[in-house]
C-alpha cells in the first residue's frame, strides 16, 4: 500500500492548519505507528517551527533543505526528486525516539519544511513565468506534474503524507490541492470562518475535486463551548456541509498552545506530557481519521499504543 496524501487546507487563516497537521502526525504516528511525511507549502512555515523550531528551520535551510529547494530544484528545469530535501527526523514524541533507539521503531514523523524564502522564490518564479507569457492556470498544473513525480518514488515509504497548505489560492497552493487524495479542512465556529469554508469548499470542488463530499473531512478547531458556537456547528453538520466526514471537535486550550512549542531541536516529551489535558482529543482525531481513511480505501490500522 502507499501512502495516501491529505491536504489540510482552508482559504481563511488562523483556523488551526498547522496545529492540525502536527496534532494528526503525532497521533497516527504514536497510536497506529503510521510513518508520516509532514510537507510544509506555507511560506509561514508554522508546522515546520512546531515540528523542528525556529532554528532547526534555519539549520534545514543551510542543510538545503525544504521546499525553496523544490521549487528552485523546478525552477532549474532540473529532474524531480523530493528525497533530497526532506528532514529525516522531526519526532517530538519521547516514545517514539525510544523505539527507534532499540531498533523497534513503532511511529515516525519526517518533514519537507518550509521557510519564509519559500514566498520569494515563489514571487521569483511567478514573475518569470508570467514574463513568458504563462499564466497562474498553467504554473499551478506545472507545478503539480513536478510535485507527483518528485513525490512518487516516496509513497511506498510513508503511510501518509500532510500537506500543510497556505491560506490562499496561489498556484503553489493550487499545486498541493492538486495532488492530494483526501481534504481535511480545519475550521473555527463563528460566521467568518464559515463563510471561508464555504467559499473553499465551493472552488475545490468546482476546480479540483468534482467528488470533494466523499474525500472532505472537517475538524472543527479552537471551539468555545457556547450557544453561538453550538449553532454553528449544528449548521455546519446538517445544512452547509451536510455530506462531509466530521472529526471531533477540539476544544480551545492552553494544553493545545504548548503542545507547539519545542523547547530545542533535540528536545523530546512523552506524549502524555506534551498535549496534557487534549491528549484524549488527539486520539480521536486520529481515531476519526483512520476511520475516515479507512472508508474510502478498504484499509485498516490497528492501534500499537493506547
Amino acid at each position: 500500500m502507499t501512502a495516501i496524501t491529505a491536504a489540510i487546507a482552508n482559504l481563511k487563516g488562523g483556523v488551526g492548519k498547522s496545529t492540525t497537521t502536527v496534532m494528526l502526525a503525532d497521533g497516527l504516528a504514536y497510536f497506529y505507528g503510521m510513518h508520516v511525511l509532514v510537507i510544509d507549502l506555507d511560506p509561514q512555515a508554522n508546522s515546520s517551527q512546531m515540528l523542528l523550531t525556529e532554528e532547526g528551520v534555519q539549520d534545514a535551510s543551510e542543510q538545503g533543505k525544504g521546499g525553496h529547494h523544490l521549487l528552485a530544484q523546478f525552477m532549474a528545469g532540473a529532474p524531480p526528486s523530493a528525497a533530497p530535501f526532506i528532514m529525516p527526523n522531526a519526532v517530538t514524541l519521547e516514545e517514539l525516539r525510544i523505539a527507534e533507539e532499540q531498533d523497534e521503531r513503532q511511529g515516525w514523523i519526517s518533514i519537507l519544511p518550509s521557510h519564509p524564502k519559500l514566498r520569494m522564490s515563489e514571487l521569483t518564479l511567478e514573475e518569470e513565468w508570467y514574463g513568458k507569457s504563462g499564466t497562474p492556470t498553467t504554473l499551478s498544473e506545472a507545478l503539480a506534474k513536478h510535485f507527483r513525480a518528485a513525490f512518487e518514488p516516496l509513497l511506498p515509504l510513508y503511510d501518509v503524507i500532510l500537506l500543510d497548505c497556505p491560506p490562499h489560492l496561489s498556484p503553489l497552493a493550487r499545486a498541493g490541492l492538486s495532488i492530494a487524495d483526501v481534504f481535511l479542512t480545519p475550521t473555527i465556529a463563528d460566521s467568518v470562518s464559515t463563510w471561508g469554508t464555504k467559499q473553499f469548499s465551493e472552488w475545490v470542488g468546482r476546480f479540483i475535486a468534482p467528488d470533494l463530499p466523499s474525500r472532505n473531512f472537517i475538524l472543527i478547531t479552537r471551539f468555545r463551548d457556547t450557544r453561538y458556537s453550538r449553532q454553528i456547528v449544528a449548521d455546519l453538520r446538517d445544512i452547509y456541509l451536510k455530506d462531509r466526514w466530521f472529526g471531533p471537535v477540539i476544544p480551545e486550550s492552553v494544553h493545545v498552545l504548548n503542545a507547539m512549542d519545542r523547547a530545542a531541536p533535540d528536545s523530546y516529551n512523552t506524549f502524555k506530557g506534551k498535549y496534557g489535558g487534549v491528549r484524549t482529543d488527539v486520539r480521536r482525531l486520529a481515531e476519526r481519521f483512520t476511520d475516515f481513511l479507512g472508508q474510502r480505501t478498504g484499509a485498516t490500522w490497528q492501534k500499537i499504543r493506547d
